[in-house]
């Protein structure tokens, strides 16, 4: 689950055009929700935090765990979900990484940012 979720959460947040940073907030969540799950930290969220997030992701809880490949819809139906950039649908984790390490830096968390680019790295060199 935890891959499809990432790449779900790195679809959405990238056809929506919001940060992870936003997204996380928008939902109720903390602010670094959406970059401890795309870094591993989080293995495990809580149902009602992917309800949320999934809410903010304009798309269901079942489509971002992956026991859907279809958004919810209103009520003219289901839609499916747009396919997203090729490069998005390959790496959502490093591009989700590479927006936080930017975020990071931007607030002046240098530190932070390596950690995130390490583990970015450790993570991608597994896959």
């Amino acid at each position: 689950m935890n891959e499809i979720l990432k790449q779900r959460i790195g679809e959405r947040v990238g056809s929506l055009k919001i940060s992870w940073r936003r997204a996380s907030l928008e939902a109720g969540l903390e602010a670094g929700f959406i970059q401890d799950i795309i870094t591993g930290r989080s293995k495990d969220p809580a149902e009602q935090a992917l309800v949320s997030l999934a809410a903010v992701l304009k798309c269901s809880p079942a489509y971002l765990i992956g026991q859907s490949d279809e958004l919810a819809g209103d009520a003219g139906g289901i839609h499916e979900c747009a396919q997203p950039a090729a490069d998005i649908v390959q790496r959502p984790d490093a591009v989700m990484a590479l927006r936080i390490v930017e975020q990071l830096l931007d607030e002046g968390h240098v530190n932070a940012a390596r950690i995130a680019v390490k583990r970015a790295l450790k993570a991608i060199a597994v896959q």
